[in-house]
């Protein structure tokens, strides 16, 4: 794996108990998931499931920007542009969402330390783990309106799980949630201060970890919400979600997308919080904001396994249908922030473009075997 982009630590805990520590070892892209990293997080996984003295799993970033940032999307811009296709697009969209389903699976816990920025498929990883640690610097979001993408990664799962017509809402206007955010919301389970994480894994070394996974999330709980700890945290921001909840659903309530975009769009509230969202909302795909509309619609019909089919064959349409294309071009390529979208306003989009993206885009979805 070039330049060790991926770090992997055994930890010597106490009565021959051990835990893994992985590092996402790429600052510079604020750690963001390339192909060689989600395949050798898979192929260790494995070897750790049958390892009795194993007991739990960290993941964590480096450096103090960024937890995980999202996928490798400048490799799927190259493969966008292929003249074979997005070949690669495909095999990596697939590749992570194994990962992720593997992640939600695995029968030992997954502890994710989320300080920085938690994008895409950081995200994923998030999303997937056990018990999720936000610190002060936590910076959630899933922006994917603004590159003509849509919230993937298993969120579709998680919109029926928070407070009515948040997911929605985040997911249109791109919002920024912070530890208490998160909190607020159930993403997260516990707070740690950024200075305290060294300390924090010290103190991992004088447990004694036991062979059941709820014993093991107790010992955890046990030791982040201890005094130490808790009495770091008090200075964290607090919850502007929880502030503004009340208005976020008054938006949302709606049974038309064009309806709630209005009442974004609409809101004379002078507040920066808004003028973001509302510029995100602006600036973004509409057929993003179809597509996000539709995973809403589709979050309590879904299984997890379902949606992981699901959001599989959503992106690999995307990859082929050119916003997704166009929107890391404006973004990451050109810079000029100028997307020239498929269609200019989300009115403008027809349901049959739309259905165009749930056909099938394969005989056969490549994770039915899940």
């Amino acid at each position: 794996m070039p330049n060790d982009e991926l770090l992997v630590e055994i930890l010597e805990c106490q009565s021959d108990t051990k835990v893994v520590h992985i590092t996402l070892n790429s600052p510079e892209t604020l750690n963001s998931l390339t192909i060689n990293m989600v395949n050798e997080i898979s192929n260790l996984l494995d070897d750790w499931e049958v390892d009795p003295q194993i007991k739990m799993v960290f993941i964590s970033g480096s450096g103090k920007k960024a937890f995980c940032a999202g996928g490798d999307i400048r490799a799927l811009y190259e493969s966008m542009c292929s003249p074979e296709g997005p070949v690669f697009a495909e095999t990596f969209f697939e590749s992570e969402y194994r990962l992720d389903y593997k992640l939600h699976k695995f029968s030992k816990p997954i502890i994710s330390v989320l300080d920085g920025i938690v994008m895409g498929g950081g995200a994923g990883l998030m999303f997937s783990s056990s018990y999720k640690i936000a610190t002060e610097r936590t910076k959630f979001a899933m922006p994917e309106i603004g590159v003509g993408l849509f919230p993937d990664v298993g969120f579709t799962s998680l919109i029926k799980d928070l407070p009515q017509g948040l997911g929605l809402f985040i997911m249109l206007t791109a919002t920024q949630l912070n530890a208490a955010d998160m909190g607020f919301c159930n993403l997260t389970d516990g707070l740690l201060s950024s200075e305290n994480i060294d300390q924090f894994f010290l103190d991992i070394l004088n447990i004694t970890w036991q062979d059941e996974a709820d014993e093991n999330l107790n010992l955890l709980g046990s030791l982040i919400n201890s005094n130490f700890y808790k009495e770091n945290t008090k200075s964290f921001a607090s919850s502007k979600v929880k502030e503004e909840l009340e208005m976020i659903q008054s938006m949302t309530n709606e049974n038309d997308l064009v309806k709630v975009v209005e009442n974004i769009m609409n809101n004379s509230i002078e507040d920066e919080w808004y003028k973001r969202g509302k510029e995100s909302l602006k600036r973004g795909s509409p057929t993003s904001a179809h597509l996000i509309w539709l995973q809403c619609l589709n979050s309590l019909n879904f299984s997890l396994k379902e949606v992981f089919q699901f959001e599989l064959n959503l992106a690999i349409q995307v990859t082929r249908m050119g916003d997704f294309k166009e929107g890391i071009r404006a973004l990451l390529i050109d810079k000029d922030n100028k997307p020239k979208w498929k269609y200019d306003a989300i009115t403008d989009v027809p349901p049959e473009w739309i259905k165009m993206h749930t056909d099938p885009a394969w005989q056969k979805n490549p994770l039915e075997d899940l």
